[in-house]
Formats: C-alpha cells, sequence, structure tokens
C-alpha cells in the first residue's frame, strides 16, 4: 500500500467547510465534506472490532460462497403433516394449510400488519396497499409454531451451528454467544407476501431474527430488511435480498438474518410457492444488547474514515501478525482466520460496503546493520493473493502485489511496525520471527512472513494501480490514450501529483503529449494538461530524443511562454542529472538547439544550462556507448551549422569530458571514436586546429594502448579489429600520434607496440595497406618510434624460448623491413632518410645499435652516401658524433670513397669560415 499523500490536510483528516460564493457576493454554505487518511482508518481499528458489523445480511447456504452450507436434504417433519419433501408439492402444501385451524392457532397473517402509535404516514400508506391487495385476492402466507416442527437430518443442526458463526461474524457479535431457537416455519403460496412488520420477541435475550429458506420453487417475493435505528425516515437504509427466486432456489437453501429493530417485508410470489424456516437468535450478552442502532454507531467512524480517503489512499492493510498456512487459506479462505481475525476482516466489509477484501501473504527481510535501528533496512515482497472464498488471485492482480507497500509507522503513519518506549528495539507486527542470521559484518538478518488483510476501494482500481509505480502508470496512460479518455487521464494525474512513486515513464509521456497535441481542446486546457504530464515524469527518467521532439512541436502549438517551467523544472531536476552518460547530457545539448531557435532574447538559454550541467555532474564518468557519442555530436554539427558559437562550445565540453574519462582496459574503443569525431571536426574546418584536444588525444592512446597490451583478451581483440574492416581507424590513431605528440609520446608508443609481435606485425600490415599515406606514416614510425628503442630478454613473445643475443634486439626494425623494403629510402619532411635518424640517435636515452644502423643501411645502401641535411653530416660520421664508433667503422668500409670527400667538405667549411672573419675585419 502506498503511504498516504504528502499533503497535510489528507495526513490528519480534515473536515473541510464548503463556501461557494453566490451571484451576489453572499457566500452558499455547502454540505461538508470529510477528507480522511489511513492514518483515521488504523485508529478507529485500534478502538477494537466489537459490534462492527452490519444490521442485516443474506447469503445461499450452498457452501459456493464464505457462508457454510446446509444440507439441501432436511428431513423436515411437521406434527399433522408428516414428513415434507423439498420443494414441497402441493399434496403437502395442501395438508399444511389444513393443518392451521383455530384450535391449533395456526394463522393467516397477510392481512396483519403491526401500526405504531401515534400511526405514521407510512404505515397508513401500507394499510392502503393491504387493502387494494385484500381487494385483487392476494394469496396467502401460513405459520405454524416452532414447537410443532423437527428437522431429522442429523447434520442439520451441526451445520446449524457452523451457520450461526457466520451470521455472528457478519452481525458483528461475538459467536460464542449466540444460539438460535426455532420460532416458526412460513408457507407462502403464489400471491403471498409479508407487508413491511418487525417481529415481537417473547423477551430481551433475542438479539434477532434467522430466516432459513428451505429448497422452494417460486420466482418473485424478494425480502427487503430495513435499519429502523435510524431517525430521520428519508435516510433510511434498506437491504434487498432475493433468496434465489427462481432455479438457484430449488436445490439449496438460503437464508437471511437481522437485528430485532429492523422492519422487513417479502413482495409477491409471482409463481411457485416456498418454505421459510424461522429462528429467534438468542445472545447470552445483555449489557448491552446489540441492536441495529448501536451496530450502526459503533461502525460510524470506521465507515467515515474509509469513504473519506482521497482516491489513491483507498486501500488499507491490516497486520494480523501471524501467518497462515497456504492450503489452510486455499481451502478455507476467509474463514480460516482466528474470530479475532475474521472481526476485523467482517468489519471491514461491513464499514466498506462496495469495497474488496484480500488476503495477503508477504515476506520481510529485515537487516539491521553494526549501528543499530539507524542502520536497518526493510525489504517486503507479496506471497500470495487470496479472495474471501480462498481463491488464489495473485497472477490476476499481479498489480496489488505491487500498490501495497509494508511500511513501517515511522513513514506516513502505517501500523506495520512500531518502536516500543524505550525506542531501542522494532516491535513488528509481522509476528515470530522465522529466521535470523548475522554476515560477515556482523549484520543481523531477520526473516518474517505473515499474513495481512487487504481491502480497496474497486471504484478507484485504476487510480491503485498507479500505486504499484511507473510499469504500472504507463499500463493505464495506454488506456486512457486508446480510449481517448481526459477523465481517466485526470485521475491518473491526481495520483501522479500525490505520489512520489507513482510517476510516468519516458513512453507514458511521450503517447499522453502525442495524444493532447492532436486533440480539439482549447489551448488553456491543453497548457494545463501538458504541464501537469511533463511535471509528472519521474525524476529517475530522462526524455529520449522522441519526447524532446515532442515537447518542441507543443513549443510550437502552445508556446514556450506558456511550458517554461515545466521545462525548467525538467532541466532543474538534480536527481535526474546525477549518474549520466554523456549522452545524456548530449540529448538535452540538442534540445536545446532546437528551443533555442524558438525562445526570445532574454529567455532562459537551455544550451548554456546543458553545458554546465555536463560539466558539473559528468566530470570522470565512464562512457556506456561511445559510438552513440560520437553520433550524437556528429548530428548536432550537420544540424545546427548556423549555430557556430554555441557548437564550438558543445564540442569543447565533450571532447574535455572524453579525455577525463576514467580508462580501463576496454577503453580503447572509446579511444577509436575519438578518432573518428577529431578526423570529423578537422574535416569540417570550423573548429580551430584543435590542437589542446589532439594532444590529450594522443596522451590518452598510449595510456589505453598501454592497459590492453596488459591483458591477453583484449589483445587478441585488437589484432582482429587491425586485420578487421575497422584497421582504417587505427592508423588515423596512429597518425594522429606521430602528428601531434611529442618525443615522449613516440618512445611511449613504440615500447607498448613491440611488447606483442602479433599486433606489431598486424599493425605494420593495416599500415602499409593504405595506399595513399601508409608508407609515409611507417616511415614515420620507424624513424620516431622504433630506431631508438629495442627488443630486450624480456620480450619473449618475439624471442620465443631462444638464446637472447644483440642481434634479437632489433627484430622490429627487421620486421618493418621485411614487410616494407622501400621504406628505408623514403625522406621525410626534411628530407632526411632513415638511415639518417638511425645513425644520429642519441647514446644517452635509446642509443639505435649498430645492429639497427647495418639493417637500415642494408637495406638502402645509397643512403650511406648522402649528407644529412640538417648536420650535413654523412651517415658514419654522424655514427660517430654518438659514439656508435662500430656502426661508423663498417659504415666507411663500405663507402671508402667518402673519406675524401669529407675531407674535402670539411676543408671547404673551414675556408669560408677564414673568409668571414677577414672581411669582418
Amino acid at each position: 500500500m502506498s503511504s498516504p499523500s504528502n499533503n497535510a490536510v489528507a495526513d490528519i483528516g480534515i473536515l473541510a467547510n464548503g463556501h461557494r460564493p453566490n451571484d451576489d457576493g453572499s457566500t452558499v454554505n455547502e454540505p461538508e465534506i470529510i477528507i480522511t487518511s489511513r492514518r483515521d482508518v488504523y485508529g478507529s481499528m485500534a478502538h477494537g472490532t466489537d459490534l462492527c458489523g452490519n444490521c442485516c445480511f443474506g447469503d445461499i447456504a450452498d457452501g459456493s460462497t464464505t457462508s457454510p452450507a446446509l444440507p439441501p436434504i432436511v428431513g423436515l417433519r411437521i406434527s399433522g403433516v408428516g414428513n415434507v419433501p423439498l420443494p414441497i408439492s402441493d399434496e403437502h402444501a395442501g395438508k399444511i394449510k389444513s393443518r392451521i385451524t383455530n384450535e391449533e392457532k395456526g394463522e393467516k397473517i397477510s392481512s396483519k400488519i403491526q401500526n405504531p402509535l401515534p400511526i405514521s404516514d407510512h404505515h397508513v400508506s401500507e394499510i392502503k396497499k393491504r387493502a387494494i391487495s385484500e381487494e385483487e385476492g392476494s394469496g396467502e402466507v401460513y405459520e405454524i409454531d416452532g414447537s410443532k416442527i423437527k428437522t431429522l437430518n442429523p447434520m442439520w443442526n451441526e451445520s446449524l451451528g457452523n451457520l450461526l458463526d457466520t451470521v455472528a461474524y457478519k452481525l458483528g457479535v461475538n459467536p460464542g454467544h449466540l444460539s438460535a431457537r426455532p420460532k416458526k416455519i412460513m408457507y407462502m403460496e403464489k400471491g403471498g407476501c409479508i407487508n413491511r412488520r418487525r417481529d415481537d420477541e417473547e423477551d430481551g435475550n433475542v438479539l434477532g431474527s434467522l430466516i432459513i429458506q428451505l429448497p422452494s420453487q417460486f420466482t418473485g417475493g424478494e425480502l427487503t430488511i430495513y435499519n429502523s435505528s435510524v431517525e430521520d425516515d428519508k435516510d433510511e437504509e434498506s437491504f434487498k435480498f432475493t433468496l434465489g427466486a427462481g432455479e438457484e432456489a430449488t436445490y439449496s437453501c438460503h437464508f437471511a438474518c437481522h437485528f430485532s429493530d429492523c422492519e422487513y417485508e417479502m413482495a409477491k410470489l409471482r409463481s411457485g410457492s416456498r418454505l421459510l424456516l424461522c429462528y429467534s437468535l438468542r445472545y447470552k450478552e445483555v449489557d448491552p444488547m446489540p441492536t441495529a442502532g448501536l451496530i450502526t454507531e459503533t461502525i460510524s467512524p470506521l465507515t467515515c474514515s474509509l469513504g473519506g480517503l482521497p482516491p489513491a489512499d483507498r486501500i488499507v492493510v491490516i497486520p494480523l501478525e501471524k501467518e497462515y498456512r497456504i492450503h489452510s487459506l486455499a481451502n478455507s479462505g476467509i474463514n480460516a482466520l482466528s474470530r479475532a481475525h475474521r472481526q476485523k476482516a467482517e468489519a471491514l466489509k461491513a464499514a466498506g460496503t462496495d469495497w474488496e477484501l484480500r488476503i495477503v501473504n508477504a515476506k520481510l527481510e529485515h537487516t539491521c546493520g553494526y549501528y543499530g535501528f539507524e542502520d536497518c533496512n526493510n525489504n517486503s515482497s507479496v506471497i500470495e493473493i487470496y479472495d474471501e472464498f480462498g481463491k488464489c488471485v495473485t497472477e490476476e492482480m499481479s498489480w496489488l502485489t505491487k500498490a501495497v507497500d509494508f511500511d513501517c509507522v515511522a513513514h506516513d503513519g502505517m501500523m506495520l511496525a512500531a518502536h516500543d518506549e524505550d525506542g531501542d528495539e522494532c516491535v513488528s507486527n509481522w509476528g515470530a520471527c522465522k529466521s535470523e542470521s548475522r554476515t560477515y559484518y556482523d549484520d543481523r538478518k531477520k526473516i518474517y512472513e505473515a499474513t495481512f488483510l487487504v481491502s480497496y476501494d474497486p471504484a478507484f482500481e485504476m487510480e491503485l494501480k498507479c500505486l504499484g509505480g511507473c510499469e504500472e502508470v504507463a499500463e493505464v496512460s495506454e488506456m486512457v490514450v486508446n480510449a481517448q479518455d481526459y477523465d481517466l487521464l485526470d485521475r491518473v494525474l491526481g495520483v501522479i501529483d500525490s505520489k512520489e512513486k507513482s510517476k510516468f515513464d519516458v513512453k507514458s509521456c511521450h503517447i499522453l503529449l502525442q495524444m493532447m497535441l492532436a486533440s480539439t481542446k482549447n489551448a488553456q486546457s491543453l497548457v494545463v494538461l501538458v504541464n501537469k504530464v511533463l511535471g509528472g515524469l519521474s525524476s529517475s527518467e530522462e526524455p529520449d530524443e522522441l519526447l524532446y521532439n515532442v515537447i518542441i512541436d507543443a513549443v510550437d502549438k502552445l508556446g514556450h511562454a506558456e511550458l517554461r517551467e515545466s521545462i525548467e523544472q525538467l532541466f532543474a531536476e538534480v536527481k535526474r542529472k546525477e549518474h549520466k552518460d554523456i549522452c545524456f547530457f548530449l540529448r538535452r545539448m540538442d534540445f536545446a538547439f532546437k528551443l533555442n531557435k524558438r525562445i526570445e532574447e532574454g529567455d532562459p538559454n537551455y544550451l548554456e544550462a546543458a553545458i554546465n550541467d555536463l560539466n558539473e555532474h559528468g566530470h570522470g564518468r565512464a562512457v556506456l556507448d561511445s559510438a552513440a557519442v560520437v553520433n550524437s555530436i556528429v548530428n548536432m554539427i550537420s544540424h545546427h551549422k548556423r549555430q557556430r558559437h554555441g557548437l564550438s562550445s558543445v564540442v569543447q565540453a565533450s571532447l574535455t569530458f572524453l579525455h577525463n574519462v576514467p580508462l580501463t582496459s576496454k577503453s580503447l574503443p572509446l579511444l577509436m571514436d575519438r578518432t573518428h569525431l577529431l578526423k570529423h571536426l578537422l574535416d569540417q574546418k570550423m573548429f580551430g586546429s584543435l590542437q589542446t584536444p589532439l594532444a590529450e588525444f594522443v596522451a590518452d592512446f598510449i595510456r589505453g594502448l598501454r592497459l590492453v597490451i596488459k591483458h591477453s583478451t583484449d589483445c587478441n581483440a585488437l589484432e582482429t579489429k587491425l586485420k578487421g574492416d575497422g584497421k582504417h581507424i587505427y592508423v588515423q590513431a596512429a597518425a594522429f600520434l606521430i602528428k601531434y605528440g611529442t618525443q615522449n609520446d613516440w618512445d611511449g608508443f613504440g615500447e607498448q607496440i613491440i611488447k606483442k609481435k602479433s599486433i606489431f606485425s598486424a599493425l605494420i600490415e593495416a599500415i602499409i595497406s593504405d595506399d595513399v599515406d601508409g608508407k609515409r606514416l611507417l616511415r614515420d614510425i620507424l624513424n620516431k618510434c622504433l630506431l631508438r628503442i629495442f627488443i630486450s630478454y624480456t620480450n619473449s613473445d618475439w624471442i620465443r624460448g631462444q638464446k637472447f643475443e644483440p642481434r634479437n634486439a632489433t627484430l622490429h626494425v627487421q620486421k618493418v623491413l621485411e614487410l616494407c623494403p622501400s621504406v628505408a629510402r623514403i625522406v621525410d619532411k626534411d628530407k632526411r632518410l632513415p638511415l639518417h635518424h638511425a645513425a644520429a640517435s642519441s647514446v644517452q636515452s635509446f642509443n639505435a645499435s649498430f645492429e639497427v644502423v647495418m639493417k637500415v643501411f642494408n637495406a638502402y645502401k645509397p643512403a650511406a652516401s648522402i649528407r644529412d641535411p640538417i648536420t650535413k653530416l654523412y651517415p658514419f660520421q654522424l655514427a660517430a658524433s654518438n659514439r656508435n664508433y662500430k656502426a661508423s667503422f663498417s659504415l666507411l668500409l663500405e663507402t671508402p670513397n667518402l673519406v675524401s670527400s669529407a675531407i674535402n667538405g670539411t676543408k671547404g667549411r673551414g675556408r669560408k669560415r677564414k673568409r668571414v672573419r677577414k672581411s669582418s675585419t
């Protein structure tokens, strides 16, 4: 059961006095409207349920209802008539009529009317009706005293005892004090009727009457019982019972009961005849003697409390503090309850005459932490739901399993748990604990299973369904749309407004707004409804693109000024923004772009608000779908090119967010999607050089690659990507690294890619496959990333158990030259060849070994004869200047003719310097 409304009026229960303004300015007092809360209901129940019942009751007694069965074969014997078969035959009917003689004090009662003095207008009317009936030749009703009848079926008295228990519960009295004494048997023939009357009781111990209609064949003859305890005849209550008129009465007994201060009448039988066995209901407790007036007065507070509940609160849960077994409830239904619990159930049924009663078995897991009650947690759930007859209705009433909320008394006045006076322990209305355990962290976990009475008003079932949460609200919303039922929509909105748990999800909000925008309702009504629906969106739900588009349509139709407050509230809700992915904020930005076109200057800047929210709430969040992020940004650029300033802000905020995403071993796909985004931004030529985002990307790319290399599973996935259709994006990432990275970045990249031979080979092959720029990129990777590093003895992937030798340190360079020998003859932007880079590597850091220089030289020997355009030195001179003497000597042996050229070149540079000095002198 959902908790009561947060509205203070509904919580405490008030008597609302309505004052309606008159046309002349005066006020007209309207009838008082009582508004109550569940607290009032529980307060009424807490005072006890004794004498909380009905003034009368009637039912079939064949076991098909909650009333017990009476045997249809009664074994009825009437003195002077003999055994009477049921339904009664014409022969035995004649015997009964002849049995009625003056000597035996039988009496025809169809003409008898008890007239109170002074006679009332009502009884004057009844006398006139009686006179007309006599003129029309009405049938007769015959009575035989109860002392003249016997019931020979030995099961009759036992069944009658069970029936008396039900009668006691229905009338709200103690079954242990109630007994029955045969009073008379009545035979009614066609046309017979009983005018309104009250039975004369022989002593003060008679509580009322029990009328058992034996199996009979008839039509008509409706029984009406009046609660005469009310003072005003206009407010008099009347209750009608057909007693199975027609085929139903032929084979089963029916019964009706009422208090002695009630009056009753029976309409004419249109056909057939009936036998009525009448008992006096005697009661041991006579101080006070229960009467219809006393019952009405006692149950009035509970009736008033139930009747005054707001629509969304018209469901109450009553704890029984024990568990009834499933088989017991299934076999007996409400009859399985103890006397005290049955009295509570009947009190609810009597007070809420149109309410439904269910019996619910539920489970509670109560976990109490180390710090006591303040660190407690309750998790409750419904196990099974039964109706009064014992039928399991859990499946068809699945909505009730979510609508029932077993809160404690500390929350909105429920009475399902309470604290003792000292406040140290929880006194549970769930009854005894079923099991208890302790966790490793010393948390105590207790399991409770208990039975509850759940009473609800089916007239407000739609409102109660909504208490189950967003899913149930969605179901009802679909009903609203399918039926175009705006009355039902108003009812749903009432629940949405008062219950935090009951809110619209995105789909419900979407379809409802669509329905309203397509309607012909006036604009003012639509504005109210649209604002209520938008305000009813759950704080855990964020509009998707479809809903945002419908909101844009609403703004176009109704105006931004009319919906501004709801849209601002939608953006401002903090809970909605917490722990959200960047896609959440990008959808808002796209919506803001569309909305900003439709608002006037001075109105809120929704785009700025969305960007600020991303910066504030999105920091450090992981990205769930990086491809969707990139697509969202690309689509925004495509659709909103005219809002260049806003796009620049979005791009800057998005790239900053992506840079701050925590890197994991699964981040390489995110980095590749960033590569795609950066490439697209550069192609647009509208966001500047993006120097800082690209430098940040390079650093992130190396860190992400380092994490991937550590995990074999991720390495296999990377190798598959490099060999597949998506390899071009990895090649682009490498190109960004070469163009925007630093020497530290290049060294780090080289270190990572040589750790796995398979990944290294796949990457080189992917680069070579690019016919346009592949070889140039490979040249730069070789020059900047590979010539300065070595394969060490820890890189077992390259050596595979072989003894490590110095020549193995250059296997990665050898692999490049094997896959693309021509790379050794391609000059870079400074006109330098790979041999120049190999010979010029610094010995203080990653010294390119003798093997590296010679492998590059052997790939393109003419390079040894080409001066370095930067230093103007030959490769053997560059190697010597970096203390790689072995490589220098080897290069010199391969090109001895370079010695004279180098000397001549040096002398020439010296003479030139002398001439310069002379001229300056």
